[in-house]
C-alpha cells in the first residue's frame, strides 16, 4: 500500500453529515427490507396492550434481529464504501425532498 493511500476501511475524510446522510439511507434499506417482519409484529399488536409483551414476543425478536443485522456496522461500511466509489454523489435532501439513491 502506498503510503498516500488511507487503509480501505479509513472513513477520515467523511464528514459527519455525509455519515448521517449515509446511516439514514442504510435505515431506510433495513427497514424496506424488514417490511414482511415489520407487517406480521404490527399485526400481532393490534387491539392489544398488556399482551404485546408475551403475545409478539416471536414476531417482536425476528423483527429486532432483522433490524439489527441490517443496520450493522459491517452493513454501514458497505454503504460508505459503494458511496465512495461512485464518487461521493450527493445524499440527503433538497427543500425536504429525498434526494435519489443511485449508487446502491
Amino acid at each position: 500500500m502506498n503510503a498516500r493511500q488511507a487503509p480501505p476501511d479509513d472513513w477520515s475524510g467523511l464528514l459527519k453529515k455525509e455519515e448521517e446522510a449515509l446511516i439514514t439511507i442504510m435505515k431506510e434499506r433495513a427497514l424496506s427490507t424488514c417490511s414482511q417482519m415489520q407487517k406480521n409484529y404490527y399485526e400481532c399488536v393490534k387491539g392489544r396492550t398488556l399482551s404485546i409483551v408475551w403475545k409478539c414476543r416471536e414476531e417482536g425478536n425476528a423483527l429486532n434481529e432483522c433490524l439489527h443485522r441490517e443496520t450493522s456496522e459491517e452493513k454501514l461500511n458497505d454503504v460508505k464504501r459503494k458511496w465512495l466509489k461512485a464518487g461521493k454523489p450527493r445524499v440527503g435532501t433538497t427543500n425536504g425532498e429525498r434526494i435519489p439513491v443511485e449508487f446502491l
